[in-house]
C-alpha cells in the first residue's frame, strides 16, 4: 500500500470516528430527553386555545391568574395530578367534572354585542385568607372572586357575587382590546373598532412554537389570562399575515421567537402600510440577535407576564431599516431552466449572507426538522451548531474559495475579496448568538446604526474563524458600509436572509433600502429594574 492510499484510509477512519462520536452524543441526549419529559411531563406542550369552552391547564403550571386550589363543582380539594384551571378565565375544576364547566359556565367573550352593557366575569378563586374562621357571624363562608378582565378582587357571600356592575377593564384598560370592540364572522375576527380614548394603544402578543427554546406554548398560556384572547397569537395556526388584517391602526407588539420569528412578523406588518405597530422581542429563539441588538437580552429564563408588560409599556420606539433581497436566477445552459426559476423577493431586516455560517444554518435547520425538532431547547441548539461548524471545519460544503466565485459591487464600486468563505450583510449590530462583528478589535470603523440607512459588509474565511470571533479572538474582514450591494454568484452555495437558509444557485442578488419598520427598544435598567 503506498503511502497516499495510506494518508487516505487515516483520513476516512479519523472522519468515521468523528461522525461516529457525534451521533452517540445525539442519540445520548434524545434518549434522555425522552425519558425526562415522560417521568416530567411539560404542561405548557400541545395546548390550543379553544374558540369555544376553555382552555385548561395543570395547576402546577406557572400562572398569571389566580385559581382556587378546589373544584367549582364537586368543591373538593384538587392534588396537583387532578387539578385543573382555564387560562383564559382562571375558573378551577378537576379533571372528572372539568367537561361539566365546558357545558354550564362560559369562558371569556373575545366579542360582545356593542349595544348590550359587558359585566364583571366573577370567577370563585377560593375562601378568603383574612377570614380565618372560614364563615361569618351569620355562618355564611366568605369566598374570594376575581374578574378574568379587570382583575379585580372582591370579597363577599356565594350569592353576592353575580351584580351588574359594569367592567371597565382598569388595570390594563389602555391595552386590551374590549369584546365590545371586536367584530367576528364565521369565528375569524375581521375588524377592531378602535376606542376614542387616545391613550388607548392594543398589546399584541405573537408567538411561534417552533422557536429554539421550545417555551412559547408557556407565553401564549400566561398572557391569555390577562388580554383579550383574540390578542395572543399562535403563529404556527395563525400566521401573521392572517392577523396582521384586523390589527388595529395603532398598537405595540410583543413577539415570542427568535430572529426568524420577529423577521416574519416585521415583514408582515411591511405588507400593511396602514397600522403603525411597533415591534418589541421576547427572545425565545437561539441566537436572539435582533433582540440583543435591541436590549431585550440573549434569552429568557424568568417569565412573568406582568413584568413583561410593564417593560413594553415602557420601551422605546425606534425606527429599523428594511431591505429588499432581490434574486435573479441565471438563465441555464440550455435556456429552458432559466424560464423555470422565478425572480425572488424577499425582506431583510437582521442580516443576510452568503457562505459557510449559512451552510451551518442550513445543516442545523435539517437536523431539527428530521429529529430535534420534539425535544429542542436552546442548549441543544448550541451544542448542535457547534458540531455542525466543526463538521464544516473538514468540508466547507461549497463554500471554499468563495472569493473566486462571487463577484460584489458596493454603490456601484467593486470590491475586491481576499480567501473568504462567507460574506455577510449586517442591519443590526449582532451576529451569530451576540457577536459584534463590525465593532471588534482596537480599530477605528464608522459608528453602526440600524436606522441610518447603510448595512455593514464584512467577510469570514472559515468556520473556525467563526469559532474564533465568537470567542472574541479574531476580527473579520471588514470591507465597506453600503447603501446598496449587487453579488454575482455563479455556482451552488447557502444562502441565508434574517436566519431562514437555503441552497442558493448561480444568481444575481440584490440588496437595497426599502423604507423603514417600528421596533421597541427596551427600557434602561434606571428606568424600568423588572427587566427579563
Amino acid at each position: 500500500m503506498g503511502t497516499s492510499e495510506a494518508l487516505a484510509f487515516t483520513l476516512h477512519d479519523i472522519l468515521f470516528s468523528y461522525h461516529s462520536l457525534i451521533g452517540g452524543l445525539f442519540l445520548s441526549y434524545l434518549v434522555y430527553r425522552i425519558i425526562h419529559s415522560i417521568v416530567n411531563d411539560n404542561n405548557y406542550m400541545q395546548t390550543k386555545y379553544r374558540f369555544n369552552g376553555h382552555t385548561w391547564r395543570s395547576i402546577q403550571c406557572n400562572k398569571s391568574v389566580p385559581y382556587s386550589s378546589c373544584c367549582t363543582v364537586c368543591g373538593k380539594l384538587m392534588l396537583p395530578l387532578v387539578g385543573l384551571f382555564c387560562e383564559c378565565c382562571a375558573v378551577s375544576a378537576c379533571k372528572r367534572c372539568h367537561r361539566t364547566l365546558d357545558k354550564k359556565l362560559r369562558c371569556k367573550q373575545i366579542s360582545w354585542p356593542e349595544d348590550k352593557p359587558f359585566y364583571h366575569q366573577w370567577v370563585n378563586v377560593g375562601v378568603s385568607r383574612s377570614d380565618n374562621s372560614d364563615s361569618n357571624e351569620e355562618g355564611e363562608v366568605l369566598q374570594k372572586f376575581y374578574c378574568s378582565w379587570c382583575q379585580r378582587i372582591k370579597i363577599c357571600s356565594e350569592n353576592a357575587s353575580n351584580d351588574t356592575e359594569q367592567c371597565d377593564f382598569q388595570k390594563y384598560r389602555q391595552i386590551i382590546i374590549p369584546p365590545t370592540c371586536v367584530q367576528v364572522l364565521k369565528g375569524k375576527v375581521t375588524h377592531i373598532k378602535p376606542l376614542t380614548d387616545n391613550d388607548w394603544e392594543p398589546l399584541i402578543i405573537f408567538a411561534n412554537r417552533k422557536s429554539g427554546s421550545n417555551r412559547t406554548d408557556e407565553i401564549l398560556s400566561l398572557f391569555r389570562g390577562l388580554l383579550n384572547p383574540i390578542q395572543v397569537i399562535d403563529m404556527s395556526v395563525c400566521p401573521p399575515e392572517s392577523a396582521s388584517r384586523w390589527l388595529p391602526a395603532r398598537c405595540r407588539v410583543l413577539v415570542g421567537g427568535g430572529d426568524g420569528s420577529a423577521a416574519w412578523l416585521l415583514g408582515a406588518l411591511a405588507a400593511v402600510p396602514h397600522v403603525r405597530a411597533a415591534v418589541g422581542i421576547l427572545p425565545m429563539g437561539t441566537g436572539n440577535d435582533l433582540s440583543r441588538s435591541l436590549g431585550w437580552g440573549a434569552g429568557c429564563s424568568h417569565l412573568d407576564a406582568h413584568e413583561i408588560i410593564h417593560s413594553v409599556l415602557l420601551a422605546e420606539v425606534q425606527p429599523l431599516d428594511r431591505w429588499q433581497v432581490t434574486i435573479k436566477p441565471h438563465r441555464g445552459r440550455l435556456g429552458r431552466l432559466g424560464r423555470l426559476r422565478g425572480e425572488r423577493r424577499l425582506l431583510a431586516h437582521c442580516y443576510a449572507s452568503v457562505g459557510v455560517d449559512a451552510q451551518v444554518a442550513l445543516d442545523f435547520h435539517r437536523a431539527r426538522a428530521q429529529f430535534l425538532c420534539r425535544y429542542a431547547s436552546r442548549w441543544l441548539n448550541y451544542a448542535a451548531y457547534a458540531v455542525l461548524g466543526a463538521g464544516r471545519a473538514l468540508d466547507a460544503g461549497g463554500c471554499g474559495a468563495l472569493e473566486r466565485r462571487v463577484r460584489v459591487a458596493a454603490d456601484g464600486r467593486a470590491l475586491p475579496l481576499p480567501p473568504v468563505q462567507a460574506l455577510v450583510l449586517l442591519n443590526i449590530r449582532c451576529w451569530g448568538a451576540g457577536v459584534s462583528l463590525w465593532n471588534m478589535g482596537s480599530e477605528d470603523v464608522p459608528e453602526q446604526s440600524m436606522s441610518d440607512g447603510k448595512f455593514e459588509v464584512v467577510g469570514i474565511s472559515s468556520s473556525i474563524h467563526i469559532a474564533r470571533l465568537q470567542c472574541g479572538l479574531a476580527e473579520p474582514f471588514r470591507f465597506t458600509q453600503s447603501s446598496r450591494v449587487e453579488i454575482e454568484l455563479n455556482g451552488t452555495c447557502a444562502m441565508q436572509v434574517d436566519g431562514e437558509p437555503w441552497m442558493q444557485g448561480p444568481a444575481t442578488i440584490t440588496m437595497e433600502h426599502a423604507g423603514q419598520s417600528l421596533v421597541l427598544r427596551a427600557p434602561s435598567l434606571d428606568q424600568n429594574n423588572l427587566l427579563f
